[in-house]
């Protein structure tokens, strides 16, 4: 604990002659477990926000299979850490990465349709079949949000939206009238056979 601290001291402090002689040393220590990249914050902040929407499948009594109305799941999510401050989840961060992949998955995509036809087939095989461990993960994890969301139906299969909605500037955030923050698609799954079993 003490080497920990001492090194924390060393990584943080201003640049001088002394901290250059043991900086390898504290940045050993220090890297990359407790590393943070401060350009999240700056000088480019977020200017949109991820929306996640999730349906469901399900089956009635009859046989029939209905579909349950789009439901924003990431909001929830992201306030659910403040519902116990000692221990908080970690869900935030499993979406966080669910957003970022759906970005990236949405420009290869876009790339694609400007390639000549006869190349896009084959590329499109080639970019599912590199993201097909996220869309596993993001199967199960959206069954188990439809199981927690829908615990009396008998879930069939699952589907998520990802959308993108501007965030107004702080300049502009008390105009009369209020600036319009429209809600744009990004990227949708396919219909995902729900894994049984997952929530608990």
């Amino acid at each position: 604990m003490v080497l920990y601290t001492a090194a924390c001291l060393v990584y943080n402090a201003p640049a001088s002659p002394a901290r250059n002689r043991v900086d390898s040393t504290a940045v050993a220590f220090m890297e990359p477990y407790f590393w943070q990249d401060w350009q999240l914050f700056g000088p480019t902040p977020g200017d949109s926000n991820s929306l996640v929407y999730m349906e469901a499948q399900v089956r009635l009594p009859s046989g029939q299979v209905v579909q349950t109305s789009p439901v924003e799941i990431e909001g929830a999510i992201d306030r659910a850490p403040r519902g116990f401050r000692v221990n908080p989840t970690k869900l935030p961060g499993i979406m966080l990465a669910f957003d970022e992949g759906a970005q990236h998955y949405d420009q290869a995509a876009t790339k694609i349709k400007k390639l000549p036809a006869a190349q896009r087939a084959q590329a499109q095989t080639d970019l599912d079949q590199a993201y097909a461990n996220d869309f596993l993960e993001m199967q199960r994890f959206m069954s188990a949000r439809a199981e927690s969301l829908f615990p009396q139906d008998r879930i069939v299969a699952v589907r998520a939206t990802f959308k993108t909605q501007p965030i107004i500037p702080f300049s502009q955030r008390y105009e009369s009238p209020a600036p319009k923050e429209p809600i744009e698609p990004l990227m949708q799954t396919s219909w995902l056979p729900y894994v049984a079993g997952v929530a608990q």
